[in-house]
């Protein structure tokens, strides 16, 4: 066995798991790390949160075949994921907007290790493998410590996109209340940062993957990043992937990644119903701001957040990456 499983047995975890509809959380820890490229001084990976499922397809994570030609986007969720999705297939299909809105995201880029947290009667393993046609484009929220044995040899391009984790669990909330979550934002905020919410911890997911910038084949970037400074994200991807655009060309691309324009593509933001719970928009692409946490979380939750960043991150190099 490759990974080692622990149960929750945390007690805020332990009273609402029933509520919330989280009874088959685990944790999970890789037990066999000795082919990530880390230099952290006796890093060790850490568990991670996942389901029971995750026992169900361990062997097909383990062995699953990575090809070099591969274009993987990673990410903790919520962390923008789609955005930078919908960019890097652009980007390397030749700004081909037709093809892209012809067809679901998750079509074109399919979420590798979805049967690892939710029970979709289906392999997503098995699926990816059996995708026609190349490269293939691959979402992961894999942390680094569990990405398939063949990726550290095939080396596919990766793009990782980091957010601000005040932004990330206010969006996560609203994501996991669209598909199972009963509980209230204050006691979702408590779980993140007691960190039993899938791939949780946040911390060490975007850390591990920052210490892998010395790979050639790894690009890192920042919701943020996208959202003020676009073109220069849109360039850098462009060089990384070794493709050149006019300005026109990238000014339909602009166009194209705007929020609004991004909310109402039906390939894209594939949930984009209008239900509400108590006035609550559900959309899957719900404001598209960097700071819209200050509307949504109380001083509470905020300061409660931040000691929470600097107790779990001590390199100061490293707190930057949570700004």
């Amino acid at each position: 066995m490759s990974f080692e499983y622990t149960e929750i047995t945390d007690p805020l975890f332990v009273e609402n798991k029933q509520a919330n509809d989280e009874e088959n959380f685990i944790m999970v820890r890789a037990k066999d790390w000795s082919d990530v490229p880390i230099a952290l001084p006796n890093w060790q990976p850490e568990p991670h949160c996942f389901s029971t499922e995750f026992r169900k397809y361990e062997q097909d994570l383990t062995d699953f075949e990575v090809r070099p030609d591969d274009v993987w986007v990673a990410s903790y969720p919520k962390s923008g994921t789609t955005w930078c999705q919908e960019m890097v297939w652009l980007i390397c299909n030749d700004l081909n907007f037709e093809a892209a809105r012809a067809e679901s995201l998750r079509t074109r880029f399919p979420f590798l290790d979805i049967s690892l947290i939710h029970d979709i009667n289906s392999n997503s393993f098995a699926k990816i493998h059996e995708m026609e046609g190349r490269p293939r484009f691959i979402k992961t929220h894999l942390p680094v410590s569990m990405l398939p044995k063949s990726y550290w040899t095939a080396k596919p391009k990766t793009v990782y996109i980091r957010r601000n984790p005040k932004a990330v669990g206010v969006s996560y909330y609203h994501h996991s209340r669209r598909i199972f979550y009963r509980g209230t934002m204050e006691n979702f905020i408590q779980s993140f940062i007691h960190e039993h919410h899938f791939y949780s911890p946040i911390h060490a997911h975007v850390i591990e993957y920052h210490e892998l910038r010395g790979s050639d084949n790894v690009l890192l970037i920042s919701y943020e990043e996208m959202k003020h400074e676009l073109a220069s994200v849109v360039a850098r991807v462009c060089k990384f992937f070794s493709k050149s655009y006019t300005e026109s060309q990238l000014s339909k691309l602009y166009e194209h990644l705007s929020f609004e324009s991004m909310r109402n593509n039906k390939a894209c933001n594939y949930e984009g119903h209008t239900t509400t719970i108590d006035g609550t928009d559900l959309r899957f692409l719900r404001k598209g701001k960097t700071d819209s946490w200050k509307e949504e979380l109380s001083p509470e939750l905020i300061d409660a957040l931040d000691r929470w960043t600097l107790e779990k991150v001590a390199n100061e190099h490293h707190r930057k990456l949570f700004l």
